[in-house]
């Protein structure tokens, strides 16, 4: 089985610097332990892209152990795009508009 290209969308380092910025506020440990998490789940999304449970439509989520965020991607034939790293808090329409708005553009 040949390996798809992992593309992420600009939007994601935007998210991943405002939550590593939120975290430092509490403990400087924090940000490393939350890339950790986040590492851990990409290569998950790498390895088997079809493991993510379907968040809506064709977009999937996978959620980050001990933090209230979900990266959410799409599975392509060549590619799994990574389109946003979202708060499970936030109200589902708004994570919707987001990721599809990425999607699209």
């Amino acid at each position: 089985m040949t390996r798809r290209a992992l593309v992420f969308h600009p939007g994601v380092e935007d998210d991943l610097a405002a939550v590593l910025d939120y975290y430092e506020t509490f403990d400087p440990a924090l940000p490393g332990r939350f890339e950790a998490r986040l590492d851990e789940q990409i290569e998950r999304i790498e390895l088997l892209p079809e493991s993510g449970a379907i968040l809506f439509g064709s977009y999937r989520r996978v959620l980050l152990k001990r933090f209230p965020f979900m990266a959410v991607y799409l599975v392509g034939d060549d590619r799994i795009d990574v389109l946003a790293l979202v708060n499970v808090r936030r109200d589902p329409a708004s994570i919707e508009e987001t990721v599809s708005g990425r999607a699209d553009g």
